[in-house]
């Protein structure tokens, strides 16, 4: 059976449940109150690199995030990390790789960006054709 920190999961739940079991393993962590503030604000997804077998977390904040608030993001769940018992991802007691990646950009939409380009080429060769 999967397990995210400890607990039981498919792989569909993967995402929310590290946020929670995060949450759960801060309890007794200084600067708790800012990263509670953090973490709700965040969005967290999984996916899995079947060529690796590597469990990748996105943590996306918004873009009202500073960078010292994505670093201090980093350091909290290093630290969540190094004080709890459980891996982050294990597999029938066997610990999976998993990396965890801390974002506040949001991801560009290259198919919009490239259908501008392409429109932008179309009203330019149309412009040739009338001329």
């Amino acid at each position: 059976m999967w397990k995210v920190f400890g607990e039981e999961a498919v792989m569909v739940q993967f995402g929310p449940l590290l946020k929670e079991r995060m949450i759960d393993l801060s309890r007794r962590k200084k600067d708790r109150a800012r990263f509670l503030d953090l973490i709700e604000q965040v969005e967290i997804v999984h996916y899995l690199d079947i060529h690796q077998t590597l469990h990748v977390f996105r943590m996306d904040l918004p873009r009202t995030c500073t960078a010292d608030d994505v670093e201090f993001l980093r350091g909290f769940v290093q630290r969540i990390i190094k004080g709890t018992e459980f891996p982050m991802v294990d597999l029938d007691g066997e610990e999976q790789k998993a990396v965890l990646i801390i974002s506040a950009e949001e991801p560009e939409d290259e198919h919009r960006v490239r259908m501008a380009e392409w429109y932008k080429m179309k009203r330019e060769m149309d412009q040739k054709r009338e001329a």
